[in-house]
């Protein structure tokens, strides 16, 4: 694993995504209880990019389809709740999922030294 250089300390805030593009990967950097967080800037369900995400309490909420993850762990914490941000019924639910199992985002390592954010890439 290989450690890049992903964005300067001041700019990852707390309750925030920053996306980065590190090694031609999508990132997002962001910050939980003040330690900085960092994962592949992509939804588990569709691929599609979370920095417009809602952030509380730690998880991360898809703006599309309602996913939500624990951004220090990565774990899904529920799978496709709705659409746009509309709460629908369970089974039209099970139907947005288009039987994809439920995963969790590809977290990554992060740290901060100098006022730099650094990330382990795979």
């Amino acid at each position: 694993m290989s450690e890049v250089e992903a964005a300067l300390s001041a700019s990852v805030r707390e309750g925030a995504v920053l996306a980065v593009t590190c090694a031609d990967k999508n990132l997002a950097l962001t910050r939980v209880d003040g330690v900085v967080q960092a994962f592949v800037n992509k939804c588990p369900h569709l691929g599609l990019k979370l920095t417009k995400g809602k952030i509380a309490d730690g998880v991360i909420t898809c703006p599309f389809h309602g996913s939500s993850f624990d951004i220090r762990t990565g774990a899904d914490t529920a799978w496709v709740s709705g659409v746009m941000g509309i709460a629908l019924p369970k089974m039209l639910c099970n139907v947005i999922a288009m039987g994809k199992a439920p995963r969790g985002l590809t977290k990554l390592a992060a740290r901060e030294a100098d006022g730099v954010v650094y990330v382990g890439m795979p």
